[in-house]
């Protein structure tokens, strides 16, 4: 296996399922969960290149919940935060956070599954 670790942070079992499946069979490295402190405990042994999060996880913003998890692993990874609406009233230009209408997440999925983790 490679070392494309995608992570993805989503109470919604179903979706977690699904795309988890889909990256594992495309070589990725996958941990879907929906317990934060899991996901931490996880991260500081296999560094995520991709970190997912649901915009609706929890009550705090997306925002704190990447602080919480750079606060606790070495490594940067990327995050992409999926969101139910098609508009980010938070989102900044400038912001190194990707954002993307949860519906069009499979896109993003698919284009990290082919330059990340198909194994050549």
């Amino acid at each position: 296996m490679n070392k494309c670790a995608v992570f993805m942070l989503d109470r919604d079992k179903d979706f977690l399922k699904l795309y988890s499946t889909l990256l594992k069979n495309k070589g990725c490295q996958v941990f879907a969960t929906d317990n934060l402190f899991l996901l931490l405990k996880y991260a500081r042994t296999v560094e995520p290149h991709w970190i997912f999060i649901d915009e609706q996880f929890s009550p705090a913003t997306p925002d704190d919940i990447i602080e919480t998890i750079n606060s606790k692993i070495e490594h940067s990874p990327h995050y992409t935060v999926m969101s139910g609406s098609k508009d980010f009233p938070y989102f900044a230009q400038s912001s190194p956070i990707d954002y993307i209408y949860k519906p069009r997440t499979l896109e993003k999925i698919i284009d990290i599954a082919e330059n990340c983790c198909i194994m050549q």
